[in-house]
């Protein structure tokens, strides 16, 4: 998967769980409190998300709570995974 379609994918997902429906999602929003308010129930359901959509797999010791603090921390760590 390339990575402008990468991101695209995560933006949507993204939207998709916090029900983001007035306008584009930032990619600096904060996932958690202070932004989306997605907890973290609402996170290992993005991260199972995101590894149906994009066949990465994204559960080990480096998804930190950095790696999911914004859509663009996100992005950039699913990147990362890129072959």
């Amino acid at each position: 998967m390339e990575s402008t379609r990468l991101a695209e994918t995560v933006l949507a997902v993204i939207a998709e769980q916090a029900g983001v429906v007035d306008g584009p999602l930032r990619v600096n929003t904060p996932l958690g409190p202070g932004g989306l308010g997605l907890d973290s129930i609402a996170i290992l359901e993005l991260i199972l998300e995101l590894e149906h959509r994009t066949g990465l797999h994204l559960r080990d010791e480096n998804l930190t709570a950095a790696a999911l603090s914004t859509p663009g921390s996100l992005i950039r760590y699913l990147e990362s995974h890129l072959d």
